[in-house]
């Protein structure tokens, strides 16, 4: 792996190392193979968003509606 895609990874989250007296399964991993064929494994903390999606605002979407018709 180049230093150019570590950064890449780096920048979006991903850590070479785990943190200290960090849960793994808290942590998603990653393996990236560079071009000698060794393998590295990168983590990322596993973020549990609130999805918002548009279909929960109905009331607000049917206003919208009305108001066009």
């Amino acid at each position: 792996m180049t230093e150019k895609e570590a950064s890449n990874f780096e920048r979006i989250g991903y850590l070479k190392n785990l943190p200290i007296n960090a849960d793994i399964n808290n942590y998603e991993s990653i393996s990236v193979k560079n071009k000698d064929g060794k393998s590295t494994t990168l983590y990322r903390h596993i973020v549990k968003e609130k999805k918002f999606d548009d279909t929960t605002n109905f009331s607000s979407s049917w206003d919208v509606f009305n108001s066009l018709v």
